[in-house]
């Protein structure tokens, strides 16, 4: 090989992404991935490729979409192709937002055929859930062998040796029919590098900041091949900077002034700044004048966290919501719910911190599989009691089992032909709330009506026909 190719890897760039609900951050998404296509073009590399996690949700802005086409062209009026697979984020049902790029040519979806770049075959496979990678077809490989010096594999996963991972890089490597030199990864936002065996596995990093827990600079690779061999090295990326202000609030001080000079002591404007108080328990502060302080300031995010006010700030009954602690109320007030148990299972991997924002939706499916894999779908499942106990023992003859069954028919058919169709004319509007009111008293007899006909339908199973069960019956 007598030239030498240069590759940039990059990934994870979650373009779209409004942190903090500020429109200013996901400017800075798009600009972090401007400068990685700016300095392609300034090094004349030889290929970008992205390793999943183009965008940060499957459904982005037309503004998004458009901006991020503009860069793809920047990149092929250089002359240099891009190279990308699809993350767990953008990923859709069928048609890929990475099409949509390729049939305008701006750029290749990486698959199991290889891409030839001179004497390298690169070849991709896209986000794999975490339930399907017990049953990955590797034979979509075989006679894909393109006798190339290097062969480069380019994957979005959470990858064994690595922490956190889900699926074990080394047999990737072994169920391939052809060698691997290097596997260049996506979905770890943090750069890392490793050997298994003689293949060498790495992540690029994000291009952004995508937490408060990313504080290492951002970053993305440069693969160099020559006839020494395959090189891997890093190139960090110039982003906005995330401050952290500890506080720590002395007994009988003003906490004010002990908040505010520790403020003072930093340059926040144009920062994502976080204020982390901690100390006397006793001294009241409010977070509405921390933040109008830090805005006062130029900061251009104010995070404030009281780490006094956690779960123990519950236990005060003349404290009911904590401000700066929401999640722990929800919590309380979840369990006063009747929620299924794959509700609750929901809530708690939605509002599980130690799971990441891009596996939220893969941790879901693998615990939903899990309890639906315990679940004995030959029982019953039990009737929720509605109503007093009183209530509960009714029986209801065969007659008006009969009859609430049709009150019920002409309750939905009511609801089906726009009942509750709301009007915007003010005189209608008055008959509508006079209407509505009626409906709803007759809607909670209807409900109790149910609720005996379900009881009395459990009790004479043999007479009538067998009742028909819902997944969600169940979840």
């Amino acid at each position: 090989m007598a030239d030498e190719i240069r590759l940039i890897h990059t990934g994870d760039t979650h373009l779209g992404y409004r942190q903090y609900h500020n429109e200013v951050r996901r400017q800075d998404f798009m600009d972090a991935f401007a400068n990685v296509v700016a300095d392609a073009v300034k090094m004349q590399v030889d290929a970008v490729i992205h390793a999943g996690d183009l965008f940060d949700s499957r459904n982005p802005t037309l503004d998004d979409i458009l901006e991020t086409m503009r860069q793809f062209s920047i990149l092929k009026e250089a002359g240099i192709p891009l190279l990308a697979i699809v993350g767990n984020h953008e990923g859709k049902q069928n048609t890929q937002w990475l099409d949509l790029y390729a049939g305008m040519g701006l750029v290749t979806r990486l698959s199991a055929i290889p891409y030839i770049l001179k004497n390298i075959a690169i070849y991709g496979i896209d986000s794999v859930s975490k339930s399907k990678i017990p049953i990955f077809d590797y034979s979509i490989f075989d006679n894909k062998d393109a006798n190339a010096a290097y062969n480069i594999l380019v994957m979005h996963q959470l990858m064994k040796p690595f922490a956190f991972g889900e699926w074990d890089l080394k047999e990737v490597v072994d169920s391939l029919p052809f060698h691997i030199d290097a596997v260049l990864l996506g979905d770890n936002h943090k750069h890392e590098i490793t050997k298994v065996d003689d293949t060498w596995a790495t992540y690029c990093g994000s291009t952004e900041r995508n937490n408060s827990s990313e504080r290492e600079p951002r970053s993305y690779n440069i693969i160099t091949v020559n006839e020494t061999g395959l090189d891997i090295s890093k190139r960090n990326i110039q982003t906005r900077d995330f401050l952290f202000i500890p506080v720590h609030i002395s007994k009988d001080s003003d906490a004010y002034e002990q908040i505010f000079s520790a403020i003072k002591e930093h340059d926040v404007e144009d920062k994502v700044v976080f204020v982390n108080i901690s100390g006397d328990t006793e001294a009241k502060t409010k977070v509405s004048e921390i933040e109008e302080f830090l805005l006062s300031r130029k900061a251009l995010v104010p995070v404030i966290k009281d780490i006094r006010m956690g779960t123990e700030s519950l236990l005060n009954p003349s404290m009911k919501v904590s401000f700066t602690d929401p999640d722990d109320v929800v919590k309380e007030e979840m369990k006063k719910l009747h929620f299924t148990d794959g509700g609750i299972l929901l809530d708690e991997v939605i509002r599980d911190t130690s799971v990441p924002k891009t596996r939220v939706d893969d941790e879901a499916e693998t615990r939903i599989a899990m309890m639906l894999d315990e679940m004995d779908f030959s029982q019953d499942i039990p009737d929720i009691p509605i109503g007093s106990d009183q209530e509960q023992n009714n029986t209801l003859s065969s007659e008006e089992l009969e009859h609430l069954n049709q009150d019920y028919d002409d309750h939905i058919n009511s609801v089906d032909e726009g009942k509750f169709e709301t009007t915007t004319d003010s005189e209608e509007a008055d008959v509508f709330n006079d209407e509505a009111s009626d409906d709803q008293a007759d809607s909670k007899e209807n409900v109790q009506d149910e609720s005996d006909f379900s009881n009395k339908e459990n009790s004479d199973n043999a007479a009538m026909k067998p009742r028909q069960y819902n997944l969600g019956d169940y979840i």
